[in-house]
C-alpha cells in the first residue's frame, strides 16, 4: 500500500511539471529571423525594427545553411545587404538550451516557437521568427547569395527586392503563358479546320464525278421521277402545309426526309457528308431542296426571312471558303442527290 501511494505521488507531479521544461527532441530553424533586441554585458539594451536603417536577419534552410543579411523595409519593397552564409550545427543539451554550432564555433542558443536567443561574445541577440518575410522573399534572398561573388566589388552591394517589380514580373509570366496557350489553341484550330476543309474539298469532288458521269438514260429517269414528284398530290399538300406556317414535328420531318430519299436517293447523304450541321441548318436544305420559299421555311422554323437567309450564306462560305450568296448556296442545294 506504501509503494502504491508513493507510485501515485511521482506520476502527479511528473504530470504537473510544467512542459515548458521538458526536453525538445529536435529544433527546426527554417525560416526567417530578425533581430529585435540586444543585450550587452553592461546592461545596456537595443532594440531594432525593418523600417528605417533595418535590422539582421537569418534565414535557414533544411541543409543547415545560415543566410545572414542585413534588410530594411521600403514602401515598395525592400532593401537586402548580403553578409555571411554559414554552416549551422544544433547540439541538444536538453531544457530548452542547445548549442549552436556556427561553422564549429559554439554559441550557447535558447528557443520557443516564436524567438531565439543567441550569445555571441558574451552579447544576447534575440531573433523573432518570421515568417510572412520568408513566405514571400525567402526565395529571393536566398537567389541574392547563390549569384553573389566573395570579389571586393560585391562584399557591400545592397540589393531592392520591388513588390511591384514582382507583380509585374508575374503578369509577364502569366501574359506569356496566355499567349502560348492562344497560340497552341489556335494551330489546333488551324489544323482541324485544314483536315476539314480537305475532306469537304473530297466530298464536292466525288459529288461532281457522280453528276459529271452519269449516262444520259440515267439523267432523264431521274428528271423523269423528279417532275411527277412536284406535280404530284403529295408535294401540293406538303407546300400547303408549309405556307400555314405550323412547327413540323419530328413525325413530320421524318416524312420530309423520307419523301426527298424517294425522289433524291443520295441527297441526304451527300450533304451531311459535306459539314456537320445543326438541325436548323439541316432542315434549311431540305425545304430548299423541296422549293418551299423562303418567307415558308423561316415561318416553319420560327425564324426571321433574313435569318435563313444569312443561314444559307454562311453555309456556302463553311463548304466551299469563299464568299456567296444564299441563291448559290440554293443551286448548290438544287445541284446535288439528283
Amino acid at each position: 500500500m506504501k509503494h502504491t501511494l508513493i507510485l501515485l505521488l511521482l506520476l502527479t507531479l511528473c504530470a504537473c511539471s510544467d512542459p515548458q521544461e521538458q526536453p525538445r527532441d529536435s529544433l527546426d530553424l527554417t525560416g526567417a529571423w530578425v533581430l529585435r533586441h540586444v543585450e550587452f554585458p553592461s546592461g545596456t539594451e537595443q532594440d531594432y525594427a525593418l523600417g528605417g536603417d533595418g535590422t539582421s536577419c537569418l534565414i535557414y534552410d533544411q541543409r543547415h545553411l545560415l543566410y545572414e543579411c542585413n534588410i530594411a523595409t521600403t514602401p515598395t519593397g525592400l532593401v537586402v545587404q548580403p553578409t555571411a552564409t554559414t554552416t549551422v550545427t544544433l547540439v541538444d543539451k536538453g531544457g530548452g538550451e542547445w548549442l549552436y554550432l556556427e561553422n564549429g564555433d559554439p554559441h550557447p542558443l535558447r528557443a520557443s516557437d516564436s524567438t531565439i536567443t543567441i550569445q555571441r561574445m558574451g552579447i544576447l541577440y534575440t531573433f523573432s521568427r518570421a515568417d510572412s518575410l520568408y513566405s514571400e522573399w525567402g526565395a529571393d534572398i536566398r537567389d541574392i547569395f547563390d549569384r553573389a561573388t566573395d570579389s571586393p566589388e560585391t562584399e557591400n552591394t545592397r540589393y531592392m527586392l520591388s513588390a511591384r517589380e514582382r507583380q509585374l514580373t508575374n503578369y509577364v509570366y502569366w501574359l506569356v503563358v496566355a499567349v502560348a496557350l492562344i497560340a497552341i489553341v489556335a494551330t489546333a484550330n488551324y489544323v482541324v479546320y485544314r483536315r476539314r476543309r480537305h475532306q469537304m474539298q473530297l466530298q464536292l469532288q466525288q459529288i461532281r464525278d457522280v453528276q459529271q458521269n452519269r449516262a444520259p438514260s440515267v439523267r432523264q429517269a431521274a428528271k423523269s421521277v423528279e417532275d411527277t414528284f412536284f406535280a404530284s398530290d403529295e408535294y401540293t399538300a406538303l407546300v400547303r402545309r408549309m405556307a400555314t406556317g405550323l412547327l413540323l414535328k419530328d413525325a413530320d420531318w421524318q416524312q420530309v426526309e423520307h419523301s426527298l430519299m424517294t425522289v433524291y436517293p443520295g441527297f441526304t447523304t451527300q450533304l451531311q457528308s459535306l459539314y456537320p450541321m445543326s438541325d436548323v441548318e439541316y432542315h434549311t436544305c431540305l425545304l430548299v431542296k423541296l422549293r418551299i420559299p423562303t418567307k415558308d421555311i423561316a415561318a416553319v422554323l420560327a425564324r426571321e426571312a433574313n435569318t435563313i437567309s444569312s443561314l444559307r450564306k454562311r453555309l456556302y462560305k463553311k463548304v466551299f471558303g469563299r464568299e456567296g450568296g444564299a441563291k448559290e448556296w440554293d443551286d448548290f442545294i438544287l445541284s446535288i442527290g439528283t
